[in-house]
C-alpha cells in the first residue's frame, strides 16, 4: 500500500434557546433625555501590563460569577471578553501517507486536533469514514482489536502482530504533547486502545471519540490511525476519507 489520504470535515451546528424575562432597569429622565440602564458603573473594562492582564466592573451592584444547579450568571461587563473568543477547531495535517505496508506489522500515521469552546457547556468531537480502505474491489477490514472485543463504539486493546485491520486511537495532551487523556479518557484507556470508525457506507452515524462538558481553551488531543495487514492481503494503493464533526455544547 502506497498512500492513505484523510481529509477534514468540519461541522459546527449551532443552536440557541433564548427564554423571554421580565428585567427592571434604572430609569433617569429629564425634560431633554431619558437614560435606561441596568446599572451605571464607575469603570470597566481590561487592563494588561507585562505580568498580569485584569478585566474589573466597579460601581455594579454584586459584580461577580454566580453558580447554582442548572445555572451560571456572570454579572459585570469583565464577562463580555469570555464571549470574544469564537469556537474554533484545527487539525494539524490532513494527508497522511503510510507507505508500504509490511505484513504483520502494525503500522501507524497521528495528527494533533485542537478545540476551543470559550462558553456553554463544552463540546463533543465525532468522526465516521466515507467507507472501509479499499483500492478497486480489494478492502482492508475494519480492526476488531485483539480478541474481537472491540466495535465502532468501544474501544480494546490492539497489540497482537496476527490482528488485522484499521483502526484509531484518540488521546488528550497538553501544549508539550504529554499525554493527560483530558477529553479522551471514556473512550481510550491508553495508547493501546482502538477501535474502528463508523462507516457512511454501512448506514453507520459518527460516534463520539471526545467530550467535555465545560468551556475549554486550546485543548488538543493526538489522534493515531493504524493499519495492520497479512500475508493474503492485496496489493494496491488503499484509501478512504475520514470527517471529523465538531459540535459546541450550548
Amino acid at each position: 500500500m502506497k498512500n492513505y489520504k484523510f481529509f477534514l470535515i468540519l461541522s459546527l451546528p449551532i443552536i440557541y434557546h433564548l427564554l423571554s424575562t421580565i428585567s427592571f432597569a434604572q430609569n433617569f429622565t429629564s425634560p431633554n433625555y431619558q437614560i435606561q440602564f441596568g446599572n451605571f458603573n464607575m469603570t470597566s473594562g481590561k487592563k494588561n501590563s507585562s505580568s498580569y492582564t485584569l478585566t474589573d466592573t466597579v460601581g455594579q451592584n454584586a459584580p461577580g460569577k454566580y453558580s447554582s444547579t442548572g445555572y451560571t450568571a456572570k454579572a459585570g461587563f469583565q464577562y463580555i471578553y469570555d464571549t470574544l473568543e469564537k469556537f474554533s477547531f484545527s487539525i494539524s495535517d490532513l494527508d497522511l501517507p503510510f507507505g508500504s505496508l509490511t505484513p504483520n506489522v502494525g503500522s501507524t500515521q497521528s495528527n494533533i486536533i485542537t478545540i476551543t469552546t470559550p462558553s456553554g457547556h463544552g463540546y463533543e468531537i465525532l468522526a465516521i469514514a466515507n467507507h472501509p480502505l479499499l483500492a478497486n474491489d480489494n478492502t482492508i477490514p475494519d480492526t476488531s482489536c485483539d480478541n474481537n472485543d472491540c466495535n465502532k463504539t468501544t474501544s480494546a486493546p490492539w497489540t497482537l502482530p496476527t490482528a488485522y485491520g484499521f483502526g484509531f486511537n484518540a488521546l488528550g495532551i497538553n501544549t508539550s504533547g504529554v499525554v493527560t487523556n483530558i477529553g479522551t479518557s471514556n473512550y481510550f484507556t491508553d495508547s493501546t486502545y482502538y477501535r474502528p470508525f463508523s462507516s457512511q457506507s454501512a448506514g453507520d452515524l459518527p460516534q463520539v471519540f471526545m467530550s467535555e462538558n465545560i468551556p475549554v481553551k486550546e485543548h488538543l488531543a493526538k489522534i493515531t490511525y493504524k493499519i495492520n495487514i497479512s500475508h493474503d492481503q492485496a496489493s494496491g494503493t488503499y484509501s478512504n476519507n475520514i470527517n471529523l464533526i465538531a459540535i459546541p455544547k450550548y
